[in-house]
C-alpha cells in the first residue's frame, strides 16, 4: 500500500547543504548541455539549408585566417585610440575639478524678498500659499497679477473634509543651506 506522503514533492533548496546544491546545479547544467547537443544536427541542417557555411571551411580551408589578423590589428588600434581619449578626458576633468566643491549652497530667500522680486504684496504671497488654486497672469509690463480662487462647488459630489497633511514649504531653508 502506497501512502500519500511518498508522492509529495517539496522544493526547499534552503534545506540542502551547499555541496548538494552545487551538485544539483552542475547536474542541471550538464542535462541542458546534453539537450542542446541533441538539437545540433537539426540546427546544422537548417543553417545549411539557409546557406550558412561552417566556420572551419571558411577560416582554415579557404585561408580566411590570413585576412583576420590585419582586421584584428585595425580593431585593436581603434580600441587603443578610444581608450586613450577616454583616459585623457578623465585625467583632464580630474585636474580641473579634483578639489572643487561639487554642490553650491542655495541662499534662502525671505518672504519679503520674494514678494519684492515678483512685485506683489506680502499678503498676496501669503494668499497664494494658502489657496488651493491660484491664477497668475502678467500685465503689459510683465508684472504678475495674482488671483486666488477657492475650489468651485461641485453639485454632483459632496465635499468631504480631507485629512490634514504636514507638508514642507517649497521655499523653506534646509539645514546647512
Amino acid at each position: 500500500m502506497v501512502t500519500q506522503a511518498e508522492h509529495v514533492h517539496i522544493d526547499a533548496p534552503e534545506l540542502l547543504t551547499r555541496r548538494e546544491r552545487r551538485r544539483d546545479t552542475l547536474f542541471t547544467a550538464l542535462m541542458w548541455l546534453l539537450y542542446v547537443y541533441l538539437w545540433v544536427p537539426l540546427l546544422s541542417l537548417g543553417a545549411w539549408g539557409l546557406g550558412f557555411e561552417l566556420a572551419y571551411d571558411v577560416m582554415v580551408r579557404s585561408g580566411g585566417a590570413r585576412a583576420l589578423l590585419p582586421a584584428l590589428l585595425n580593431y585593436l588600434s581603434v580600441l587603443g585610440i578610444i581608450v586613450a581619449v577616454v583616459v585623457l578626458w578623465s585625467l583632464t576633468n580630474r585636474a580641473r575639478f579634483h578639489n572643487a566643491p561639487r554642490r553650491k549652497t542655495v541662499k534662502c530667500v525671505s518672504d519679503d524678498d520674494m514678494a519684492a522680486w515678483f512685485e506683489i504684496t506680502s499678503d498676496a504671497l501669503s494668499a497664494l500659499r494658502a489657496s488651493k488654486r491660484a491664477a497668475i497672469d502678467f500685465d503689459d509690463q510683465g508684472r504678475p497679477v495674482v488671483e486666488t480662487r477657492s475650489r468651485p462647488a461641485d453639485p454632483c459630489h459632496t465635499q468631504r473634509p480631507r485629512p490634514s497633511k504636514t507638508t514642507e514649504r517649497a521655499d523653506a531653508c534646509r539645514p546647512g543651506g
